[in-house]
C-alpha cells in the first residue's frame, strides 16, 4: 500500500482509491494519447489525480459525473511530477494538471451535490415519497393502508391461469364495493370458476360520459421451487433501503387493481362533486386461454361499459432510475400479437445414413435466418413522440443523438435508418422501431436414431399497428430461403385498433397528475410491445391508456411474469394517489 502524505488526495478513502485507479487509468488513455501506459522496465507510474477525484464523485453522485468529466477534460493539460506521492521504493508518480479554476468549480459542484444527496437521505427522500401537497380529499396514510390491505387479499386468492378461478377475486371486489354508497355491482360468471366484475360509482349529477378504470384478475403460473416466499401469500420483506411485498400478481396486475380500489373508496366521498360516473372493470383470462375475459365483456355485457368516453388500463410504466421517478410512460397503442409457424418436410430415414435434405437441418437454417432478420423501421405518431421525449433524459450521447434524429420532423429514410441502427442495439428500442419476431417453440423427431420427415418452429410475431402481417410472412419465406420450409400465419389478419390520441381529457389528466407529483419527471406516450385488454376497447371506439402506476426500477419491472415478483410497499400508496389525482381531474366539476 502506498503511504499517504499531505496532498489533494489525503481525505479520499483508500478503498475507493483502489476501486477507481483502473478507471482513472482508462480516462488518462483518452486524455494523454495513451502515453501513461506502463512500459516494461518503466520506473514511473502515471495517474490523473483529477480523474481519480471525479471517479470518487461518480460513486456518490452518478447523475452529474458524465457531463462534469466531459466539461473539465476540455482544457489542455500536461504531465507534472508528483513527488509527494510515493508508490513503491524508488518510484514516483506523475499527474495531469488541469487549470485551477476548473478544479475549484468541479470541487464546489461536487460538494454541493454530495450535501444535497446527504440531505435528501437524511430526510428519507425516495422515489416513492411525494413531496408536493396531497390533492383535495385525499388521505395518503389511508390510501397506503387500504391498497396494502387489498393487495394482500388479492394475492391470497390463487387466480393462476390456467385455470383462473377469477370468481374468487370478483366476489372479493363485490364485498368491498358493497360497503361504498352509490355503487352498483355486477359479478358476471363465465363458467368453471371464472368471472368478470363491473362496478359503477354513480356521480350525483353527471353531465359527461363515464371514465373507466380496469385491470385483470388472473396471473401467470409459478415455479414455487424458485421463489423465496410463498407466491400466493403476500409477504413483506425488509430489503436495503425499502420494504418489498412479494407475491404473484404484485405488479401484474393485482397492484393496479388494489390501488384503483383504494382510490375509488376515497373518491366515493366526493360523489356529489363529480360530473362523470366511474366504471371499475376487473377481467378474467387476460393472460391467455379461453376468451372469457374482455372478449366476453365486449360480446355479452358491453351494455355495462359501452358509454365510457375513455378507459385507464395497465400497460404503461412509472420508471425509477438514479433514485427518482425518471419518466411516466403512458401507453396509447400496442403491437398486435400473431403466431407464425414454419413447417419443414423431407425424407425420413435411419440415423446411420445422413441425408442432404434432412428436414430438421433445413428448418434450423431457415429459423436462424428469420431470427436475425430485421423488419423495416416503421414509425407512427406515438413512437416518434416517444423517442423525442426519451431523448430529454437519455444519458448516452450516441443514443440521445439517435433518438433526436429518428424523431426529427422531415427526417429522410436514410437518416431514420442510420439512427435506428444505433437505437436497435438496445432490444427494447429495437422492438419499438419495427415489427419483431421471437422463436419460441421448436418441434421435431421421435428417436435419436430416426431422421424425421417433418419438423416445425413457432414464432411469436408482434406487428406494429401500421404494419401488414401478410407482408411480414411473405418476407419470412423469402428470408428463410429453404424450399423445404414454408412459413404460414395461424389464423386471420386482424384490423389494428386506432391509436389513442394524446389530446383527450384522460391523457391530459394523467400527464398533469404525474407532473403534480413529480415536477421533474418526463411524461412519454408509449407503445406497448406486449398485448393488453386495451386493444379490444380501442377496437370498439373507446380510447384506452395504459399505466402500471407503481414506480418501479427496471430490476423489479423485469420480475413481472418471472420468479419472485415484488413491489416496493411505499409504491402502493404512490399508485393510489396517481389514480386518485387522475380520476379527480377528469371527473371533478
Amino acid at each position: 500500500m502506498a503511504r499517504r502524505h499531505s496532498s489533494p488526495m489525503r481525505r479520499t478513502p483508500i478503498s475507493i482509491s483502489r476501486v477507481c485507479t483502473g478507471v482513472a487509468g482508462s480516462f488518462n488513455s483518452k486524455r494523454a494519447g495513451g502515453t501513461q501506459r506502463a512500459r516494461k522496465g518503466a520506473d514511473q507510474y502515471r495517474y490523473n489525480i483529477q480523474d481519480l477525484y471525479l471517479c470518487h464523485l461518480s460513486l456518490l453522485v452518478p447523475s452529474v459525473f458524465p457531463p462534469l468529466l466531459k466539461w473539465y477534460r476540455s482544457a489542455p493539460c500536461e504531465w507534472h511530477d508528483a513527488p509527494w506521492i510515493e508508490h513503491k521504493e524508488g518510484q514516483t508518480m506523475k499527474v495531469l494538471r488541469t487549470p485551477r479554476w476548473k478544479m475549484v468549480t468541479v470541487a464546489a459542484m461536487s460538494v454541493a451535490s454530495t450535501l444535497s444527496a446527504r440531505a435528501a437521505m437524511a430526510q428519507g427522500a425516495s422515489p416513492y415519497v411525494v413531496s408536493t401537497p396531497a390533492p383535495a380529499g385525499f388521505d395518503r396514510a389511508q390510501a397506503q393502508a387500504a391498497t396494502l390491505e387489498h393487495i394482500k387479499a388479492l394475492i391470497g386468492r390463487n387466480t393462476q391461469n390456467p385455470p383462473g378461478n377469477e370468481l374468487l377475486t370478483a366476489q372479493y371486489f363485490d364485498s368491498v364495493f358493497a360497503k361504498i354508497p352509490g355503487v352498483e355491482r355486477h359479478v358476471l360468471p363465465a363458467g368453471e370458476g371464472r368471472a368478470n366484475f363491473v362496478a359503477r360509482l354513480r356521480a350525483a349529477n353527471p353531465t359527461k360520459r363515464p371514465v373507466m378504470i380496469m385491470g385483470h384478475m388472473d396471473v401467470v403460473g409459478v415455479d414455487t421451487a424458485k421463489w423465496k416466499t410463498p407466491p400466493f401469500t403476500a409477504t413483506i420483506v425488509n430489503e436495503p433501503g425499502v420494504q418489498y411485498l412479494y407475491g404473484r400478481g404484485a405488479i401484474d396486475d393485482k397492484g393496479m387493481l388494489s390501488a384503483a380500489t383504494a382510490a375509488l373508496q376515497q373518491l366515493a366521498a366526493r360523489r356529489d362533486q363529480l360530473d362523470r360516473d366511474i366504471i371499475f372493470l376487473a377481467t378474467a383470462a387476460e393472460e391467455g386461454g379461453p376468451e372469457v375475459g374482455i372478449d366476453e365483456m365486449v360480446g355479452k355485457h358491453f351494455d355495462l361499459i359501452k358509454d365510457a368516453e375513455f378507459a385507464l388500463n395497465e400497460g404503461g410504466r412509472v420508471r425509477v432510475a438514479d433514485g427518482r421517478v425518471m419518466s411516466v410512460n403512458i401507453q396509447t397503442t400496442e403491437k398486435v400479437s400473431y403466431t407464425v409457424t414454419a413447417l419443414a418436410t423431407g425424407p425420413s430415414g435411419h440415423g446411420s445414413v445422413p441425408l442432404p435434405d434432412n428436414a430438421l437441418a433445413a428448418l434450423s437454417r431457415a429459423a436462424q435466418r428469420v431470427h436475425v432478420w430485421k423488419a423495416p423501421v416503421l414509425l407512427n405518431e406515438t413512437t416518434r413522440l416517444y423517442f423525442s421525449r426519451l431523448a430529454r433524459i437519455e444519458k448516452d450521447p450516441a443514443m440521445k443523438a439517435a433518438m433526436q434524429r429518428v424523431s426529427a420532423p422531415g427526417a429522410s429514410k436514410a437518416q431514420i435508418d442510420a439512427a435506428a441502427a444505433i437505437l436497435s442495439r438496445e432490444p427494447l428500442h429495437n422492438a419499438v422501431l419495427r415489427t419483431g419476431q421471437s422463436l419460441t417453440i421448436i418441434k421435431g423427431g421421435i428417436r435419436s436414431n430416426v431422421i424425421p420427415s417433418d419438423g416445425s418452429a413457432t414464432f411469436n410475431v408482434r406487428v406494429l399497428p401500421n404494419d401488414d402481417v401478410r407482408g411480414i410472412v411473405t418476407a419470412f419465406n423469402r428470408v428463410g430461403a429453404e424450399k423445404q420450409v414454408k412459413f404460414t400465419l395461424d389464423g386471420e389478419p386482424r384490423t389494428s385498433p386506432p391509436v389513442s390520441p394524446v389530446t383527450t381529457a384522460l391523457y391530459q389528466a394523467m400527464e398533469a397528475s404525474a407532473l403534480a407529483m413529480v415536477p421533474t419527471t418526463t411524461v412519454i406516450p408509449f407503445m406497448s410491445t406486449g398485448a393488453t385488454d386495451g386493444a379490444a376497447l380501442r377496437a370498439k371506439g373507446i380510447p384506452t391508456y395504459g399505466i402500471l402506476p407503481m414506480p418501479l426500477p427496471m430490476e423489479d419491472e423485469l420480475r413481472m411474469h418471472g420468479d419472485n415478483e415484488r413491489v416496493p410497499v411505499p409504491a402502493l400508496g404512490w399508485a393510489a394517489e396517481f389514480l386518485y389525482r387522475t380520476l379527480l381531474r377528469v371527473t371533478a366539476r
